[in-house]
């Protein structure tokens, strides 16, 4: 079945087109924000995004949402970290329409399914700048399993993905900690 069967692809705001009131107080989602979901790792102090005032007018992130990059052609589920900031036109928020879909799911499909990957570069191909259109996100075949086994696959990829960051993490401040014991064994 189409994506556009079982989600609303709803792309997020431009907004180079100026400030609306009460915008100046918005963050914009961004990649990093993105990776940082996927990972599942909040080493940051969390930063309060939130503003009492601001309306839920559809461009604000919350929660659980699903939202797919169109520069990088990434998905993921938004944070509680990153509830509150604004949806940019270089996203959509996947609204799942479908009680038979799983958003952990609709992540891992769109992220490793090789038959999502080769639909997607087939679409892109000859394009100057390879990017995917919403136009194409809506035409992309997606197999649904049973929930349950949708369930298993999207809670171990969400798994799998932050034990990598975990892994690089640790090889990171392994890193670190090598060197300045080299620094110290110099001097």
């Amino acid at each position: 079945m189409k994506l556009e069967d079982v989600v609303t692809v709803k792309i997020g705001r431009n907004l180079s087109r100026g400030n609306e009131k009460g915008d100046m107080t918005l963050v914009a989602y961004s990649y990093e924000d993105l990776i940082r979901d996927l990972e599942g790792l909040f080493l940051n102090s969390k930063t309060d995004t939130s503003n009492d005032e601001v309306q839920y007018d559809g461009y604000v992130s919350r929660a659980g949402d699903v939202v797919f990059s169109f520069v990088s052609s990434k998905s993921g589920i938004v944070s509680d970290v990153n509830q509150g900031k604004i949806i940019n036109q270089n996203f959509a928020k996947l609204i799942i329409e479908h009680d038979g879909l799983d958003s952990s799911y609709l992540c891992y499909a769109l992220n490793e399914s090789h038959s999502m990957k080769k639909q997607m570069a087939i679409s892109m191909q000859g394009s100057t700048v390879p990017k995917l259109t919403p136009s194409i996100l809506k035409e992309l075949e997606i197999k649904l399993p049973t929930l349950e086994k949708q369930r298993t696959i999207g809670k171990a990829y969400f798994y799998l993905r932050k034990q990598q960051a975990l892994a690089k993490k640790q090889a990171e401040l392994e890193e670190q900690l090598y060197l300045e014991v080299l620094r110290k064994l110099d001097y």
